[in-house]
């Protein structure tokens, strides 16, 4: 028998109703595809508050390349460069990102293997955030879990879930 992954310690941001409802909203917009976007903070508290849509630029990078990007935006996201370097700022200010969310479409909330591999460069984080994955479906929103990286597993593992709608 394994031992049970390890839990990353606290404190990690916090995402409260209203922001989950922008969230869930935003989901449900875009859906049947993937949905995008970032939660930032004040800096130095475990609180995620303001939310931001991002345009999920996948269908744009399949249709110019299919080969190299498979998936359109039904089963993958990707944020776009203006959207990645507004991140990248906010983490120098006061209300630094602290969570980057997407959805999956009809197959629930979990980090995947893309997920893992798109939020690490070389074996790392490649920003200093959680990332929260949405369930969504043709009949609403199924719940969210949020994932924190683990510095022992060297991955992204659950932390905890939000209720559905």
């Amino acid at each position: 028998m394994s031992a049970p992954p390890k839990i990353p310690p606290p404190p990690h941001p916090t995402v409260g109703a209203d922001t989950l409802a922008e969230i869930y909203a935003h989901a449900r917009r875009d859906y049947p595809n993937e949905c995008c976007g970032i939660v930032y903070g004040p800096k130095g508290l475990p609180v995620a508050d303001r939310a931001v849509a991002c345009a999920n630029i996948q269908n744009e990078l399949h249709a110019e390349d299919p080969v190299m990007h498979a998936r359109d935006a039904r089963t993958a996201y990707n944020l776009g460069a203006a959207d990645l370097f507004t991140l990248g700022k906010s983490l120098r200010g006061e209300t630094p990102a602290k969570i980057v969310y997407h959805s999956h479409v009809d197959v629930g909330a979990y980090f995947s293997d893309t997920d893992q591999a798109a939020a690490q460069m070389d074996g790392e984080p490649s920003y200093p955030v959680e990332y929260v994955v949405i369930d969504v479906g043709q009949n609403g929103i199924g719940g969210a879990a949020q994932f924190a990286w683990d510095p022992t597993e060297r991955r992204y593992l659950e932390i905890g879930r939000y209720p559905g709608v």
